[in-house]
């Protein structure tokens, strides 16, 4: 089994569960982060054993998006790079792997994070997480799936208010808009995963999977094509001087902070 850095992979039977363990950064991605969630998808989908997969995060949160420290002050990110090389070949591994996976939202959720829990195919969260979607807000698009999976999500109207306004989407309003399948209370949520993973694993494995692949083809017809547009349009926004701005604002309110 492989040894990962910023993730746990546990099995439990017929359940594979990967959690994203940056709790001291609320689970913002690295591009390590992203490459080692798909390897593990990966190493799950190569078991014929294992029939679903649970994705979720350590701690209080569920992912806080892209983890803008890892850019260096001075430097212009490479955004288009970043998301073909590791973000959108981790969104189509979720759409295309045979298995179900359930993401389970234990927290805020933002950013590319929410395009990898709306990748997932049963989204359960807890009564206290929320979705954010902070693009606009620091010059720059949505990625990692976004995009698509609001704006048919949700329609035109109500994507385009939470990502161009940024506004904080609670799980409950996340449910009622068929974001989400199912809310519960925090200290259920575990539970309530592995509720829906014995039933999922109680299922033709053969069915399921046929029934992934018809949804995925009424429902994202399109999706490598709306991720390549978002890359291409993400690296010119990573190169324009807001975003520069942006990233110095980051970096002098982490420094401000780090000395309070």
């Amino acid at each position: 089994m492989k040894d990962f850095a910023d993730i746990v992979y546990a099995v439990s039977g017929a359940v594979a569960r990967i959690s994203v363990n940056r709790p001291d950064r609320l689970n913002a991605y690295r591009n390590e982060t992203a490459d080692e969630l798909r390897a593990a998808l990966g190493q799950a989908e190569a078991d014929t054993s294992i029939k679903v997969v649970i994705v979720t995060g350590e701690g209080r949160a569920f992912g806080a998006g892209y983890d803008l420290s890892t850019v260096k002050p001075n430097e212009t990110p490479q955004l288009d790079r970043v998301l073909e090389r590791h973000f959108n070949p981790l969104v189509l591994a979720m759409r295309h792997a045979r298995v179900p996976i359930i993401t389970v939202i234990n927290g805020p959720c933002a950013g590319a994070a929410v395009g990898i829990a709306l990748a997932g195919d049963i989204v359960l969260a807890a009564r206290n997480a929320y979705f954010y979607e902070p693009f606009v807000g620091i010059a720059l698009v949505p990625d990692a799936g976004n995009t698509l999976f609001l704006s048919r999500m949700l329609g035109r109207v109500r994507a385009s208010g939470m990502m161009l306004l940024g506004d904080r989407i609670s799980a409950e309003q996340a449910c009622d808009w068929g974001l989400v399948w199912r809310v519960v209370d925090p200290e259920e949520l575990n539970a309530e995963a592995d509720r829906i993973a014995a039933k999922l694993v109680s299922l033709a494995p053969a069915a399921v999977a046929a029934t992934k692949q018809l949804i995925g083809a009424a429902s994202e017809h399109g999706l490598a094509g709306q991720l390549a547009l978002e890359r291409d349009l993400q690296g010119e926004a990573g190169r324009s001087p807001e975003m520069r701005a942006a990233i110095h604002t980051f970096f002098a309110a982490r420094e401000k902070t780090s000395h309070a």
